[in-house]
């Protein structure tokens, strides 16, 4: 069959209103003409003593027909008696011989390719397709075709540094510019904390204390006093970025007291002595590792070196600001823990307080390995995440936006880190209305609204971002 012949069958049966239901059909005849293509473009190869193309023709051929037997001879195959093939045990690596035919290669392949190329564009712009047909044609097409400008103009692909990604890799790379000044004018422009007096009520607690503080914030404890500036100006510093990076004005109240304990120990004469702790709730902070004071705007924290102190007091802040701001609580597990990772990853370095379930798709022993990847403080969580979601049974966005906090599995939590990074980067200027819905309970519809996609495309869309954000 001739290149021309090739193409009219596939356009034939791939013409420009391609149903979903018929997708599978559709494509197996247009590979079933490729694959003839194929085979006069590897019959032109052996005729101009091109001998390497011809064995990638050949390679393509087994792609599309896995049991073709002339490209399997072609390749040195053997068919047993059986009828299974036995690869060579000594595959001969042929030559090009002549290098003038050589030059005229390419677009004889790419004549051979044409007739799926144009077959896979037309089921695109046919419509109808789901998310996972258009993903599988687009890139059956650019398989071919990497240059293609339909398939990419359908896409939305713009071209960047490395070639045609989507719209969102740029302006990801210039927001993660625009969030590093944001980090630093947030660790920079606060008041700087200094010594001060305890107050009366920090006194009644039998515990030796120092105590730092700017005009609105202080920050009490039995910590070296570096340790209690540092944890000033972090517990600043998320204040600032939240607003920074999530357009809001909303702040901590004056007088907000962090109380940092250098012994864990020590967590009884705090809890036992904090007048807004009544008796009846003291056992529920005991087994914590801090906390939020309920109904005050008090932390502690007792865990763990000055790190995950400040890690941890600073994710506790941050929920406070963003229930204030948002109405954004444990319940909307994905906002509060994602936002909260990534928030606090920027500003700290470091994602030391997170919670997660046992996974419902990993065994034991897997889910166990991607906790303490993940634990490393050199793991690249999002690359985890792109690995997660070209995993064969990925967390799906839509049930992750009904989960709250304590049912996030640890491939759940991994998802939202991927996902807030994403809206921070990617669809800035929505992230404070998509917060705000999420607050009252439409974070599916707010998240779909921001992407302007259902959320089984934006999964396959979220994969690729991911695979281009570096």
């Amino acid at each position: 069959m001739s290149v021309m012949a090739g193409a009219l069958v596939a356009l034939t049966w791939l013409g420009a209103a391609g149903a979903r239901q018929d997708f599978d059909g559709r494509v197996q005849a247009a590979r079933t003409a490729l694959v003839k293509d194929l085979e006069g473009y590897a019959a032109w190869c052996q005729s101009k003593d091109l001998f390497l193309e011809k064995q990638k023709a050949w390679e393509f051929v087994l792609t599309l027909d896995p049991e073709h037997a002339e490209a399997r001879k072609g390749l040195g195959f053997t068919r047993a008696k059986d009828g299974t093939w036995k690869a060579p045990v000594k595959p001969k690596i042929p030559k090009n011989f002549d290098k003038g035919d050589l030059a005229e290669a390419p677009a004889r392949l790419q004549a051979a390719t044409a007739g799926y190329v144009g077959a896979m564009v037309a089921l695109l712009e046919g419509g109808g397709l789901s998310p996972q047909q258009e993903e599988r044609a687009a890139a059956e097409a650019l398989r071919y075709d990497p240059d293609n400008a339909a398939v990419h103009g359908k896409l939305g692909d713009v071209r960047g540094e490395k070639g045609w990604v989507l719209p969102e890799t740029v302006r990801a790379k210039a927001r993660r510019e625009e969030m590093r000044g944001f980090v630093k004018k947030a660790l920079e422009e606060g008041p700087a904390p200094a010594p001060v007096p305890l107050l009366e009520r920090e006194k009644k607690i039998p515990l030796s204390m120092k105590a730092v503080a700017t005009p609105s914030l202080r920050v009490v404890g039995t910590v070296p006093e570096e340790e209690l500036l540092h944890a000033a100006q972090a517990v600043q510093g998320i204040e600032r970025l939240l607003q920074l990076a999530c357009n809001t004005d909303h702040r901590l109240p004056n007088g907000a007291t962090v109380f940092l304990l250098a012994d864990p120990a020590e967590k009884t004469a705090l809890i036992d002595n904090h007048p807004a702790i009544t008796p009846e709730q003291r056992a529920w902070y005991l087994p914590l590792e801090g906390a939020g004071i309920q109904g005050t705007a008090d932390f502690a924290f007792w865990t763990g070196d000055e790190s995950r102190k400040i890690d941890g007091v600073v994710r506790l802040v941050l929920g406070y600001l963003m229930s204030g701001a948002y109405e954004i609580t444990v319940a909307q597990g994905w906002a509060y823990e994602g936002f909260g990772l990534v928030l606090t990853r920027s500003l700290v370095r470091t994602r030391m307080t997170w919670l997660a379930q046992p996974s419902a798709v990993l065994d034991a022993k897997a889910d166990f390995a991607l906790r303490q990847r993940l634990i490393e403080p050199e793991t690249n969580w999002m690359d985890e995440a792109h690995q997660l979601l070209a995993a064969p049974q990925p967390p799906k966005v839509a049930e992750l936006l009904k989960k709250s906090a304590n049912q996030l599995t640890t491939e759940d939590v991994l998802l939202t880190y991927a996902l807030a990074t994403y809206l921070l980067e990617a669809q800035a200027e929505d992230v404070g209305q998509v917060l705000s819905r999420a607050g009252t309970g439409a974070g599916a519809m707010a998240v779909q609204q921001a992407v302007d996609m259902d959320l089984d495309a934006f999964e396959l869309h979220l994969r690729r971002w991911l695979s281009e954000r570096n």
